[in-house]
């Protein structure tokens, strides 16, 4: 399956870099890897054995994850709110949703890539197993404590 560089960027671009920008919270390194992974892409699409839209989609979501996470060893990042810089009215987001959007920022990245493909996204478990190159039992059971650490983080928001 090959397709021409307008189409994998109409139909993929928003998707590693809302992937990137959750993993990353910076919208500039977010970008980069947008410009990463299709430039790594175009450079091996022919050698790739890619047969279908879903395929090609978590082969740039993994390669996605993968340069994010080269990144945050390249530079010790320190994980900042992925909110910091998106402006909130501007998306119409309701008070509850924000407090998903900082609850789910404040969970540690193995959680919170892993929510992010599961619930923004909407991979199965399978899938993002093998997206991420993690047995599925640990996918299970770090989607189960990302829920319960989100539970709680929730559950304080709505006590203030």
């Amino acid at each position: 399956m090959t397709m021409c560089i307008e189409e994998v960027v109409d139909n993929y671009a928003d998707h590693i870099y809302r992937a990137a920008y959750a993993y990353l919270g910076d919208t500039h390194e977010a970008e980069d890897v947008v410009s990463d992974v299709l430039m790594k892409y175009f450079s091996v699409c022919e050698e790739l054995d890619i047969d279908t839209a879903e395929h090609l989609k978590a082969w740039l979501l993994r390669t996605a994850i993968n340069r994010c996470k080269d990144i945050r060893k390249a530079f010790r990042w320190k994980r900042t709110s992925a909110l910091e810089d998106v402006h909130k009215t501007e998306f119409g987001w309701t008070e509850a949703e924000l407090d998903v959007k900082r609850a789910v920022n404040k969970l540690p990245e193995k959680y919170r890539a892993i929510v992010y493909l599961y619930y923004y996204e909407e991979y199965k478990t399978e899938e993002i197993a093998r997206i991420l190159s993690l047995p599925k039992g640990t996918v299970v059971s770090r989607l189960k404590r990302a829920r319960d650490r989100l539970r709680d983080v929730l559950s304080d928001y709505r006590e203030e």
